[in-house]
């Protein structure tokens, strides 16, 4: 992803009302971008699969969790800001394995970093996913 950005922060409650929000909020962010509709409803899956994550886990007393969209000309990139303690529950056991062999699958990137918090990562590249 090269050249300027715009970027969006969200910052959301840690409730399951929200996570359709985030959803239609991801869809005409990217839409905006030019990805196809198949591509946009992959990258709603992604997205409401961590946030669902985030706010079933109760490793921490945080009551919000934010959400920052950088959207480039030729793809796009979210963060996910958590607790270290969340973000090691997150991915846990059978099921989180396989949300990560998903996450995997329907990016072109996905990382998570840890120093005093963590970011959880995902974006995807403009590429051949376009409207036309």
């Amino acid at each position: 992803m090269n050249g300027n950005f715009d970027e969006i922060t969200i910052k959301l409650p840690k409730k399951a009302e929200y996570v359709g929000f985030i959803r239609l909020a991801v869809s005409g962010l990217v839409s905006r971008i030019g990805f196809d509709i198949d591509t946009v409803e992959d990258i709603k899956v992604v997205v409401s699969e961590i946030c669902t994550r985030i706010i079933s886990s109760e490793c921490d007393s945080c009551r919000y969790y934010d959400v920052n969209f950088k959207l480039y000309s030729d793809g796009f990139r979210a963060s996910f800001r958590v607790s270290d303690c969340l973000v090691k529950n997150l991915f846990e056991g059978d099921s989180g394995e396989f949300a990560k062999a998903i996450i995997s699958s329907l990016t072109d990137e996905f990382s998570i970093t840890c120093n005093d918090e963590c970011i959880i990562t995902i974006g995807k590249n403009l590429g051949d996913s376009v409207n036309g």
